[in-house]
Formats: C-alpha cells, structure tokens, sequence
C-alpha cells in the first residue's frame, strides 16, 4: 500500500507532514492535563445535569452545576499560576542573563585594572 505513495503528489501525505510540523515546532497548543481531565469531568457532569428530571432532582442538577462552576475556576486558577510561573522563570533568566554579562563585565574592567598597575 504505501508503494502507492507519492510523497511530492500525495495530498494526504502531504497534510499530515504539515499536522506533524506544526506538532513539533509547537504552533498547535497542547492541552494541559488538567484541562483534559476537567473537561471529561463536566462532560460527565452535564450529563448527569441532562438526563436529571428537574423537578424531582432539583438538588442534584443544582449541585452538578456548582461543581461544574468550580472546576471551571478551579483550572482558571491553575492556568493563571502556570503563566505567572512562566513569567517568572523569564524574569529570572533574564537576571541571570544580566548578572552573568555584569560578571564578565566586573571581570574584564579588574584584568584592566591589573594590566595598568
């Protein structure tokens, strides 16, 4: 089957090298896995809500809504600390970077120094 294939021509071949390219050089945003197990958990929950009788299972449906109202901020909490942890670590290799040129700096100016005397 795959002699069939001709890379060059192949408009298969060719959107799945393209899928494959944007994966590894992380255009495509991957999912956290928080996200993905809140997802399968409102999923489930809104279920549960639409297959509930409002009438006899008012507590029920109110209940699987406030957990789903939680577990959203719940992830939004979680995503806002990753980004901030995100930033920090930007911020501190950037101080890193800074104080590293500022050694090397400290360093050149004491062998001048050394030199002159």
């Amino acid at each position: 089957m795959t002699e069939n294939i001709d890379p060059r021509t192949d408009a298969q071949f060719k959107a799945l090298m393209q899928v494959m390219q944007d994966i590894t050089s992380q255009k495509v945003p991957l999912v956290q896995p928080h996200e993905l197990a809140a997802r399968s958990t409102l999923r489930k929950l809104q279920w549960i809500i639409d297959d509930s009788n409002a009438l006899d299972d008012s507590d029920l449906i109110d209940t699987c809504n406030q957990a789903r109202i939680e577990i959203k901020y719940l992830c939004s909490i979680i995503t806002d600390l990753r980004e901030a942890l995100a930033a920090r670590d930007r911020d501190i290799r950037s101080l890193q970077e800074r104080n590293n040129y500022q050694s090397t700096e400290i360093q050149r100016l004491e062998n001048q120094v050394h030199r002159a005397n």
